[in-house]
């Protein structure tokens, strides 16, 4: 089972058809709004996956683009290299990340590429964590104390999956429709016989990232 450190410096869904190309691209983004003065710090994950019927999964870390797993941010078990804007890939160049973006009002993005993926690599899991709720004055939870983070927590935060044209093939307001969870799978994109497809997933749970990672290896 794949694992990761966390600690950081300081039902079956319609699928909608996509482009057959092999060069099809599609974008994922996470955008957070939040007045209050508080830690929230929201990520966007993807992980190159292949699946045999059984699930998707993942067999190495240099499979799984997360902030989590670079060297800047997890020198002691982070395998992706930062580049000097702080942006970040797997290996293959299939997925690309723009950087990890801890300043409210924010927004942080995955590029899919999908003539860089390597062979075998059939579905492509994206998924969205809320990190940290360390809140300060001005923002009301409706709770005596909190413990730990939720979508709830942050005033706006989305995320919307597009193709290259610019569609828009799923999104979710997260502090709303997620509001008790802090870890949500927007949807996968999947290769199948037919080319490129989108599964809207939308499940939340709570939990961290590396419960993530177990479920998914």
């Amino acid at each position: 089972m794949l694992t990761l450190s966390l600690d950081k410096p300081g039902a079956v869904a319609p699928k909608l058809q996509l482009s057959l190309k092999k060069g099809a691209r599609f974008t994922a983004k996470v955008e957070w709004r939040c007045d209050a003065e508080h830690a929230d710090d929201v990520d966007v994950h993807a992980l190159e996956a292949r699946n045999d019927g059984n699930g998707a999964k993942v067999a190495e870390l240099a499979s799984v683009l997360s902030t989590y797993n670079t060297t800047r941010m997890n020198p002691r078990g982070g395998v992706l290299q930062t580049n000097p804007d702080g942006s970040f890939q797997t290996p293959s160049g299939g997925l690309a990340h723009s950087g990890d973006m801890r300043v409210q009002n924010n927004t942080e993005s995955i590029v899919i590429d999908g003539s860089k993926l390597p062979a075998g690599v059939n579905e492509i899991p994206v998924l969205v964590t809320v990190h940290e709720a360390e809140h300060g004055g001005g923002h009301d939870t409706g709770e005596a104390a909190e413990d730990e983070p939720a979508f709830g927590d942050i005033d706006l935060c989305t995320i919307t999956l597009s193709d290259e044209s610019g569609r828009e093939l799923g999104a979710y307001q997260l502090s709303s429709e997620f509001k008790d969870f802090n870890v949500v799978q927007l949807g996968s994109i999947l290769l199948g016989p037919d080319g490129w497809e989108y599964a809207a997933v939308g499940r939340g749970f709570n939990g961290t990232f590396n419960d993530v990672l177990a479920h998914f290896s």
